[in-house]
């Protein structure tokens, strides 16, 4: 006879995707993150291979919708805009897209893990980076995506990419050595844009990287260095806040600008937001509805491109993404709208404290840059953004916890012999 004793049960870890459907996550960063023209047949065609996979891998899907369920009431909230939005057929495409971004967002978070995130991420910054370099239009211009801030942004992201990965002791060595040489890139080309809030947020990040690592990971390992550290870090912003509200006013302020070429009035950004409180005046709690002010019979919208310089019938934004939900979707869209972003910095958070790495790092210093840029840009308002993909990407991916998957049973097996049975003679 033989009895096996089960001693524990076993799993592996969620491996993600495999090579080839990494590489083709990378060539959908670069089509939506590329200003070329001709590739929305591919985007179309990359959307029905990701929604291919509610097919294939129905269960693992589901659970990461489920996981993600936060992000679906802003989504229910755009979508019946349609119902009051002037412009219905627009809002109903302009929801469709915001729901089929969500989706992607869901699907890879669900299917890849977030360290091959992070590293399709910067090799699709990579390609865009020699798109860059190859355009005869100076980064300060915009290099060729229309709006220096915005490429400003996506330098800043590949900087924030490349430098965390160059940091992670846990990923390739060549991949490491090759984020370190793109890391100056980067940064130069932030530099470059000569704008002042990337600027800013370049400084914010790189000590936002290495200090992370230093008092979250490298800290545990000296004793009594993260508790000194704690103090030392509480007692420099309380002095730093004490500086701001003393010491700093108007005057300086305006003479900071003016070293950048700037103006307190953030070149004209704040006629854009007086009319966007006197838009959120009128319709507070549903708003205009998606598509439902940008348009070019609207008065206020073209009276606002005529005081820019901005052609007739131009589609601009309100450099701010809160105002931008709030004039569109109202007080009950920006609710469901902050609930997405507080349970992205609640996740991300909890994973910092329980299980911290440098993946976590890297999700936590963008994400903490996405609402700095949040007040002055409307990125994180976009369909098939990456910077709104990188912002969201990573709480749907922790959502779910640590991932492995039933293996077997480790079993001890004895042989046990039976004694003769006794013959009659």
């Amino acid at each position: 006879m033989q009895s096996d004793q089960v001693l524990a049960r076993v799993y592996e870890q969620h491996s993600g995707g495999k090579l080839y459907e990494q590489g083709l996550l990378v060539l959908w960063f670069l089509v939506i993150g590329l200003p070329m023209e001709g590739l929305t047949p591919l985007r179309y065609l990359f959307i029905l291979y990701f929604l291919s996979f509610f097919l294939f891998e129905t269960r693992n899907i589901l659970t990461g919708v489920v996981s993600a369920w936060w992000l679906t009431p802003f989504l229910c909230v755009a979508f019946l805009s349609y119902f009051w939005s002037p412009y219905g057929g627009e809002a109903l495409r302009s929801a469709i897209l915001m729901i089929l971004s969500t989706v992607v967002i869901i699907v890879v978070a669900a299917k890849f893990t977030p360290l091959q995130i992070v590293r399709c991420l910067l090799l699709s910054c990579a390609g865009v980076l020699l798109y860059f370099v190859t355009q005869p239009i100076p980064m300060e211009h915009g290099a060729g995506f229309g709006s220096k801030n915005y490429a400003a942004l996506f330098m800043l992201s590949g900087f924030i990419l490349s430098f965390s990965t160059a940091l992670n002791s846990e990923e390739f060595a060549p991949l490491r050595w090759f984020g370190l040489l793109l890391t100056p890139i980067f940064a130069f080309l932030v530099v470059s844009a000569n704008s002042t809030t990337a600027l800013f947020m370049l400084a914010i990040s790189a000590v936002g990287l290495l200090g992370l690592r230093l008092v979250l990971l490298d800290a545990r390992r000296v004793r009594g260095l993260l508790s000194l550290l704690i103090v030392f870090g509480l007692i420099s912003f309380v002095g730093i806040i004490y500086g701001i509200l003393v010491f700093v006013d108007q005057s300086v302020v305006d003479s900071f600008l003016g070293a950048f070429g700037k103006d307190s009035s953030f070149t004209g950004r704040t006629a854009l937001w007086d009319e966007a409180a006197n838009q959120i005046s009128m319709r507070p709690y549903l708003g205009v509805g998606l598509e439902g002010f940008w348009q070019y019979d609207v008065g206020s919208a073209q009276t606002l491109n005529e005081n820019d310089h901005k052609p007739f019938g131009t589609k601009l934004t309100f450099h701010n993404v809160h105002l931008e939900v709030l004039v569109h979707l109202g007080m009950i869209g920006y609710g469901f709208f902050v609930l997405s972003i507080l349970a992205v910095i609640w996740l991300l958070a909890k994973r910092l404290l329980m299980n911290c790495d440098m993946v976590a790092i890297t999700f936590s210093v963008v994400v903490s840059i996405g609402l700095i840029s949040s007040m002055v840009e409307s990125s994180l308002w976009s369909g098939f953004n990456l910077q709104a993909f990188i912002f969201f990407v990573g709480g749907a991916a922790y959502a779910r916890g640590e991932r492995r998957r039933y293996v077997g049973n480790l079993v001890r097996s004895e042989v046990q012999k039976t004694p003769p049975t006794p013959v009659l003679v």
